[in-house]
């Protein structure tokens, strides 16, 4: 028999953490747990996807499961002392503290009015390469062109937020701000050998990330002018960014298809299809949305695949394989990524 959750030493914590390893170890291409992450709404994070998922374990898989259990290898090591970086007990404190880079702040809007001439600074440079990328896209400038002005506009504005520092905590904070992703992201796009049509395409992740910043600047910064406020504000709001984020994170997905498209074309190098697709690994792990855009996939194919015998297990099999990169349970996609 199953000992007892509130039972406490070697034995019980040993029957927890068996428990916990079948937990990890479910398949979570599961279509009845698809089918409940899929009607979440605002999408999980992925650090919110694991409470969901011992929740949903607890009640339709195993009612036995301990899901407030928290295995003992999953508690953040000790930093390490460090030359020159104060002593250990100060660190500790500091990891244990809030990160004192948070980019809600300026979701909200509420630091841009405080950010003086660095808020006009990146409003101008936004305003700049939004005009360029449009340019681009009617064929006035060239689109390689324009994705290293959008991606400089970015730069603009993580200097401005967060400054220039090297520690884990400042990286970890830029990464999950919703531009700080953007440059890795154009870099991949950025290698020669692309196609014209292909590069104005690859715009649209940047310009719409661009967009938004926009918005948010000239509803928080007080000396906008109005007439560009009343404008560009309402796309500012909670709901409008949700829906322009899920739209941007159809179009990198669709990019992802557009560039395996080009190569077989002889329109795009193989390193660009690679590294992007390399990129889109990070991003599904960071972006509820972009979990959403390949949910919607699958659920468009596996009604279909799923009637056809021999393609229905091939097509789970490469499901799960695919995932298997991507879960952030998964061995394989904590070497993949071990900063987030």
């Amino acid at each position: 028999l199953k000992q007892s959750a509130s039972c406490s030493g070697p034995p019980c914590e040993t029957t927890d953490m068996e428990d916990y390893e079948t937990f990890l170890n479910f398949d979570w291409s599961d279509q009845r747990w698809q089918t409940y992450l899929e009607g979440l709404y605002p999408p999980p994070n992925h650090r919110q996807v694991l409470k969901f998922k011992k929740k949903w374990y607890k009640k339709n898989v195993d009612p036995d499961f301990d899901d407030t259990f928290e295995p003992p290898a999953s508690s953040p090591p000790p930093a390490p002392p460090s030359s020159g970086s104060g002593s250990g007990s100060a660190s500790a404190s500091a990891s244990a503290s809030t990160p004192s880079f948070s980019s809600a702040a300026y979701v909200d809007c509420s630091k841009w009015p405080s950010m003086g001439p660095r808020a006009g600074v990146c409003g101008i440079a936004y305003a700049i390469s939004m005009t360029i990328a449009a340019g681009a896209v009617a064929g006035v400038f060239p689109p390689y062109q324009a994705l290293v002005i959008i991606v400089a506009a970015f730069i603009f504005e993580i200097l401005a937020k967060y400054g220039i520092k090297f520690n884990t905590k400042y990286l970890h904070s830029v990464l999950m701000d919703d531009v700080g992703v953007m440059p890795l992201m154009a870099l991949t796009l950025l290698t020669p050998g692309l196609n014209t049509v292909v590069r104005i395409v690859v715009l649209l992740p940047a310009l719409l990330t661009a967009l938004l910043s926009f918005a948010q600047i000239c509803k928080g910064h007080p000396k906008t002018p109005k007439a560009i406020r009343d404008f560009f504000a309402p796309l500012a709001e909670t709901s409008a960014r949700y829906q322009v984020m899920q739209r941007r994170a159809d179009a990198e997905v669709m990019i992802g298809f557009v560039l395996v498209g080009a190569v077989f074309t002889l329109r795009a190098a193989p390193i660009s299809a690679l590294l992007f697709w390399n990129f889109m690994m990070m991003r599904y792990m960071m972006s509820p949305w972009t979990q959403v855009t390949f949910r919607k996939i699958d659920s468009t194919l596996d009604p279909v695949l799923s009637k056809i015998p021999g393609i229905c297990q091939g097509y789970a099999a490469l499901r799960r394989g695919l995932f298997s990169f991507v879960d952030p349970e998964s061995k394989q996609a904590g070497r993949l990524c071990t900063i987030l």
